[in-house]
């Protein structure tokens, strides 16, 4: 147990984010940790190589896993917004990125972000998805194609063209994208069912179709931070 308390951590480490997140000033932690700011800075840009027992150390300081200290947190783009209406759920991808999440549950590479709210006022079915995010896969929306993981499961689709949007049977806006089950058919065109919200879409001409993969309700529970980036 000795030897791997003195062990020498020589990786790439998350100390920093771990810092930025706790709301503890750089100082505060180098004094709490009984080390000068400037050790403190070494040990963030790994100039100098943590123990064992400094991750350990750091991570009762921050409250935080000293997995979280010593593995780099890779950041998830965002790279769209949901926004809940009474008669329509407009999805749009951001045409630059504002936003990155770090999720200590959700760090799969390959993963993409869409943040929800609701307009207000709203008081429909959807009212508590207002501040829930969801992940889909991003290599899909980037190369343009369809994920064949989406076959018959839920998935956010792109078509090439706008069509009608028909929530609940009401007809709304012309949209591009919309989410569903989708459901392949003749001549390499594609059918989307939403049963939540009573959408039904046939003969798409999709750009993409990407599987959803996790829906978070309540991320400020979860671990998960967004942070926005400079301008």
């Amino acid at each position: 147990m000795n030897n791997l308390n003195q062990q020498m951590v020589g990786m790439s480490n998350n100390l920093t984010q771990c810092i930025e997140q706790s709301g503890m000033t750089n100082n505060e932690v180098a004094a709490a940790k009984g080390l000068t700011p400037e050790t403190l800075r070494r040990h963030r840009n790994g100039k100098i190589q943590m123990t064992i027992k400094d991750a350990e150390h750091y991570a009762r300081i921050l409250d935080v896993t000293v997995q979280q200290v010593l593995f780099e947190s890779k950041p998830i783009p965002v790279i769209g917004q949901c926004v809940i209406g009474e008669k329509t759920i407009k999805r749009t991808l951001h045409a630059k990125q504002r936003y990155e999440i770090y999720a200590d549950a959700y760090t799969w590479s390959g993963r993409a972000a869409w943040l929800w709210e609701t307009e207000k006022p709203y008081q429909g079915f959807w009212y508590d998805w207002h501040g829930a995010i969801s992940f889909t896969r991003m290599d899909p929306i980037v190369d343009k194609y369809i994920d064949t993981d989406c076959y018959q499961h839920n998935a956010v689709v792109k078509s090439k063209t706008p069509f009608t949007c028909k929530l609940d049977g009401q007809k709304g806006p012309k949209i591009q994208i919309t989410a569903g089950v989708l459901y392949p058919q003749p001549r390499g065109l594609y059918s989307v069912h939403n049963g939540k919200t009573n959408e039904l879409y046939t003969d798409l001409d999709l750009e993409w179709a990407t599987p959803t993969l996790s829906v978070v309700h309540r991320p400020d529970l979860c671990g998960i931070h967004i942070n926005e980036i400079d301008k």
